[in-house]
């Protein structure tokens, strides 16, 4: 079957433009294979989530009732394929992750219209994974499936995790829920604006942005994941980002070596996972005979690492 997938792409370099339509759908099913074999072996069990006009793909592991769960929350993915008409990723980075997390309940939500089954306008119209990609429908449609998951299996508290413009996504959830527990990006588009070409890559005007949310994620137990050598969404998309947030004991981040913007990341994610989100208590002077040492919490604070 993957043979037979790959050499059809193939072909569909070549094709005349009668035969796109079919070279399009041979193209999504192998970026839905893909997605097969990675979730497969981690026991992810695959289900869609269809609202508000749009069709999100969904895997989960979910094995404790009245538990957090940890949920992933995919990146763009091609924005613009040879034929311009299905967003699935070649490399679903955020689904990889997924797959190395060992929580009891694990979740992960792809973007709009990734790894669907038709390429039908009306299905899911690409206006959800182009221009309003961080729209408010777009953002009503995660809450949703959260709402979805959280009732389905009883889950107390969500962990999110968003890779590329998934951390956008993840990032402005974080300000829209009271049970989200703590947030994690992975090579973070935080900043749409500086990351994104206006012209090549247009959002209407009432996108959502992480930047400009920043401020009210200050009380948000938060780590973000910079790859050194990720010329997509460099260091500077992160520091645009904290510097617009001001003072908080709740951010970390950690720039990783030899990880660009999409490999370096999977295998040592089950490391990095266990890099802290907690947020750093301010200290609290308490009257005693005893001499007061100072202690100096702020080693746990953003800038550590």
């Amino acid at each position: 079957m993957k043979k037979y997938l790959l050499r059809t792409a193939a072909l569909c370099l070549m094709a005349m433009p009668v035969a796109l339509s079919a070279c399009t759908g041979a193209v999504s099913e192998f970026t839905e294979v893909t997605a097969e074999r990675i979730a497969r072996p981690a026991f992810m069990v695959e289900r869609k989530f269809d609202e508000a006009g749009m069709t999100l793909q969904l895997w989960e592991r979910m094995h404790q009732r009245g538990e957090p769960a940890n949920i992933y929350i995919e990146g763009d993915g091609i924005s613009k394929t040879m034929f311009g008409k299905d967003p699935s990723p070649e490399n679903p980075v955020a689904l990889h992750l997924a797959s190395r997390d060992h929580a009891t309940n694990l979740g992960y939500i792809g973007r709009p219209c990734q790894f669907r089954e038709t390429q039908d306008e009306e299905a899911c119209p690409s206006k959800f994974w182009t221009t309003r990609r961080y729209s408010p429908e777009v953002f009503a449609a995660y809450n949703a499936a959260l709402d979805d998951m959280k009732a389905r299996y009883s889950i107390t508290e969500f962990n999110l995790i968003g890779y590329d413009g998934g951390a956008n996504i993840a990032a402005i959830l974080s300000t829209q829920r009271s049970d989200v527990a703590s947030l994690r990006t992975v090579a973070g588009n935080l900043s749409p604006d500086m990351v994104y070409d206006a012209v090549t890559s247009p959002l209407d005007p009432d996108n959502l942005k992480a930047i400009a949310y920043a401020p009210s994620m200050a009380k948000v137990p938060q780590h973000h994941f910079i790859g050194a050598g990720d010329a997509v969404t460099p260091p500077a998309v992160y520091h645009a980002f904290i510097q617009s947030m001001g003072s908080t004991d709740c951010v970390h981040y950690s720039l990783v070596p030899d990880a660009d913007h999409t490999r370096g990341w999977v295998e040592k994610w089950p490391e990095l996972l266990k890099g802290t989100t907690a947020c750093v208590s301010p200290i609290v002077e308490v009257t005693t005979p005893l001499p007061k040492v100072p202690v100096d919490l702020k080693d746990e604070s953003h800038g550590q690492k």
